[in-house]
């Protein structure tokens, strides 16, 4: 039957992967419901959706590795989604709270509150419990970064020269297009200043989950 620790893990692994695979399902697959359906890439307009793509990737390596006895083929971008988590729970709480991602409206109800909360910081709670826990991220750090600035460029590169020029809203002072409704306010020098910005916030990101993973390995395994 295996040690209480065994079946933690995998009640754990279980419960992460239903719920990465039942939201990412409903966002990218049957897709928004509000004005974003009109959007021509859906629900992959946005960097939370590549973020629960990344998550739900890590969910299916985990889940195949644990009952499979697969090899993790996760692993590479395992390190490299831990600092895209945090990028997505930072700007996204800083950006609303001030505002910049539209008006705030109330929840229609608690489902929409929590799929909200879910998908902007549960999952990631979820995704940092696996690598910290469960998982050995950093084995080849190196590699993960380059595939951590890999997605970081790309999704810029996919706004600024496919998304930006397909979509027609929403607008702003300087553009129309953008998924983010700030970015239509900035010029080319103000989205590139902010996005060296987040480039600086990834950076420490991965520093900081690099240092998170080291101090658990250092700390807790020698208890």
């Amino acid at each position: 039957m295996g040690s209480t620790e065994d079946r933690t893990r995998r009640v754990f692994r279980s419960v992460a992967l239903a719920l990465i695979a039942y939201y990412w399902f409903m966002g990218l697959i049957i897709g928004p419901v509000d004005e974003n359906v009109d959007r021509w890439a859906g629900g992959f307009s946005f960097l939370s959706n590549w973020n629960l793509t990344l998550n739900l990737l890590v969910a299916l390596g985990a889940i195949m590795n644990e009952f499979g006895g697969r090899d993790r083929f996760d692993k590479p971008i395992l390190a490299a989604a831990m600092g895209v988590n945090i990028i997505v729970l930072i700007l996204y709480w800083t950006l609303k709270a001030l505002g910049a991602l539209g008006e705030v409206e109330a929840y229609d109800s608690f489902f929409d509150m929590f799929r909200d909360y879910y998908i902007h910081g549960i999952t990631s709670v979820f995704l940092f419990a696996e690598a910290v826990f469960y998982s050995e991220p950093f084995e080849n750090w190196r590699r993960s970064y380059g595939i951590f600035m890999a997605i970081f460029f790309g999704y810029i590169i996919w706004m600024e020269a496919v998304v930006s020029r397909l979509d027609d809203f929403p607008c702003g002072k300087e553009s129309c297009g953008f998924p983010y409704e700030f970015l239509n306010d900035l010029n080319t020098t103000g989205r590139l200043i902010f996005y060296f910005g987040v480039w600086i916030l990834g950076n420490l990101a991965y520093g900081f989950s690099y240092w998170l993973v080291k101090y658990k390995e250092r700390n807790w395994n020698s208890i």
